[in-house]
C-alpha cells in the first residue's frame, strides 16, 4: 500500500515557497456565497437569467438552481454557464460552460439542479450528466476575463411565472 499527496498538499508540505505557491483560494479558505432569486414574468422561449456576478480569479465549488414554476414542464431546457454577452446568451452553445442544453420530462412543477452532483426532487434529464462537464469548465473552474457573470438559460419552458432560487459557492 502507498500513500501519495494531492497536488496542494505536496506543495504545502514541501513548505510553500518557491514552485511550491499554493494560489489563494485553493487552503485554509472561506467559501463564499452568492444566493438570488429570480421572479419568472415571461413567455420568452430563450431567457438567459443571470444568477451571480463574481471577481476574477475565484475557484467555483459548487452551483444549485431550483426552478418552480406554475405548471409542469415536459420539453423544456436548462443550461447554466457563463453570460459573455447578449450575442453569446442567444446561440445554442451559450451559457452552457457548467451544463449543456438538458430537457427536464416530468409532470412536476419544481425542478432541481446540484452541479457537481444531479438532480433533485423533479427532475429528470433524459440524455445528459448533470455533473459539472470537465474540472476546467465548472467544477473548480476559475472565473477570468469575460467569464464572471454566472448565468441560467431557460428555452422552451411553458410557464408565465415562478421562481429561479439559485446558490453560488465560490473561494
Amino acid at each position: 500500500m502507498s500513500s501519495v499527496g494531492a497536488a496542494n498538499v505536496v506543495k504545502y508540505d514541501a513548505g510553500g515557497s518557491g514552485d511550491n505557491v499554493i494560489a489563494d483560494g485553493y487552503i485554509k479558505t472561506v467559501e463564499k456565497v452568492w444566493i438570488d432569486s429570480y421572479t419568472i414574468a415571461f413567455t420568452d422561449t430563450n431567457t438567459t437569467i443571470k444568477i451571480a456576478r463574481l471577481p476574477e480569479n475565484k475557484k467555483i465549488t459548487s452551483i444549485v438552481v431550483n426552478i418552480l414554476t406554475t405548471v409542469s414542464q415536459t420539453s423544456g431546457t436548462v443550461s447554466i454557464g457563463y453570460s459573455v454577452d447578449a450575442t453569446d446568451d442567444l446561440l445554442a452553445t451559450g451559457v452552457t460552460n457548467f451544463m449543456a442544453g438538458t430537457t427536464f420530462t416530468n409532470d412536476r412543477t419544481q425542478n432541481s439542479i446540484v452541479l457537481p452532483g444531479g438532480s433533485a426532487p423533479g427532475g429528470t434529464p433524459t440524455s445528459v450528466s448533470l455533473a459539472f462537464q470537465a474540472v476546467s469548465a465548472g467544477f473548480q473552474g476559475i472565473t477570468a476575463g469575460t467569464q464572471t457573470t454566472i448565468a441560467v438559460k431557460l428555452n422552451n419552458w411553458t410557464m408565465t411565472s415562478g421562481t429561479v432560487k439559485t446558490i453560488v459557492r465560490y473561494t
